[in-house]
């Protein structure tokens, strides 16, 4: 793939070119962060705190991409940070959004990510973080763990301090929906295949419950737009099912 010395403005659907943020190789029509890069850039040069978590997440993370794609990981990374600077401008939580699957997905330590970046980080990166029982199949955990993280939300409810910990959380599962619906409208239901839980019907219950949290947490704040994209990509992915409300 011949490489281009600059980032183009509008990607063509029959563009290839180097993506210097990403440091990889791209082609037109791939799911990519365009848009987003300018404004991130900008950031990244006002805040040091933002610029060593790009840094620390993009090293730890390595060439890891999304399952089952050639898509790199990154990208879900800065996607997640694009929707939670959307949210607050808070310069230690749009670090955790970049960091915050390095506990989960990468050989990085809770301690580690103290030293690092601070408590405050690394606390907001541990509340986002499964615990994968890595000893036992990823299958036949995938229950229990979905189960862990909606009891975790709905254990916030009305909980203003965890404002910050819902907005990571939000974030981060609006990219996933960002990017399965993405990948929905080339692969269809083969969708599904690729993950270790291949039935479609317990995907949509987990981002349904996920919605009704989110629905009931940010209910009537500035931050419910995010919810109502949300339920957009919910909708375009699996169809009419109520997220909106407990």
């Amino acid at each position: 793939m011949k490489m281009s010395p600059e980032c183009p403005a509008v990607v063509r659907p029959s563009e290839n070119y180097f993506c210097r943020m990403l440091q990889a190789e791209r082609a037109g029509g791939d799911e990519e962060i365009c848009s987003i890069c300018p404004e991130l850039r900008r950031r990244l040069a006002e805040l040091p705190c933002l610029d060593r978590a790009l840094k620390f997440a993009a090293e730890a993370h390595g060439t890891q991409t999304r399952k089952g794609t050639d898509i790199p990981y990154l990208i879900h990374l800065i996607r997640t940070w694009d929707y939670v600077r959307r949210m607050t401008g808070d310069p230690e939580e749009q670090a955790a959004a970049l960091l915050h699957d390095v506990l989960e997905d990468t050989p990085v330590t809770f301690d580690q990510l103290c030293r690092a970046f601070g408590s405050r980080i690394a606390a907001l990166v541990a509340g986002e973080s499964e615990c994968k029982r890595k000893g036992s199949p990823a299958g036949e955990t995938w229950m229990i763990r979905k189960q862990e993280t909606i009891d975790r939300l709905r254990e916030r409810l009305g909980n203003e301090g965890d404002r910050a910990a819902m907005h990571i959380a939000l974030g981060d599962k609006l990219a996933n929906l960002y990017s399965m619906a993405y990948e929905y409208r080339d692969s269809g239901e083969c969708l599904w295949e690729k993950f270790n839980q291949k039935d479609k019907s317990m995907h949509g219950w987990y981002y349904g419950e996920m919605g009704r949290v989110f629905a009931d947490y940010f209910q009537g704040s500035r931050e419910y737009g995010m919810v109502e994209e949300y339920q957009v990509y919910y909708r375009e992915v699996f169809g009419q099912y109520e997220v909106s409300g407990s």
